[in-house]
């Protein structure tokens, strides 16, 4: 079982806010339903240049294959019933710098693009966002 951290709350430009119905915290990552944005989230070379700069100001220990550094930031999300993301919620990975980024991310290009759940009830999702470079 991955173990989720301390929740993180945006709140203020984000759009983000602490107005929930304080749905608990999953504790099982793997058990949540993966998002399927209803927009492509906005990603591109300098957000992954961006995330290398930041993982090795940080010395992150990230694996390597084939000389290359592959990061893997889950998180878990809590959407609201008209699809607006309300809380993000990194998952530990070692590299709290690239948790932070990817909570940051999300914030700006995915807050009011995430799925609109089915029973029309605050949702948790889960997602997760992949970063690589030459090592």
């Amino acid at each position: 079982m991955i173990n989720l951290i301390f929740a993180i709350t945006l709140a203020g430009s984000s759009g983000i806010t602490a107005e929930s119905q304080d749905l608990a915290i999953p504790t099982d990552f793997a058990a949540l339903e993966m998002a399927k944005f209803r927009k492509r989230i906005t990603y591109s070379e300098r957000h992954e240049r961006k995330a290398e700069r930041l993982a090795k100001a940080a010395h992150c220990e990230l694996p390597v294959v084939s000389n290359w550094v592959f990061a893997k930031i889950h998180a878990a999300i809590l959407v609201s019933p008209e699809g607006e993301i309300v809380k993000i919620i990194p998952v530990d990975s070692g590299c709290p710098e690239l948790e932070q980024y990817t909570v940051d991310h999300l914030a700006r290009y995915a807050s009011k693009i995430a799925p609109i759940p089915l029973d029309h009830k605050q949702t948790w999702y889960r997602t997760t966002m992949n970063f690589r470079w030459p090592e």
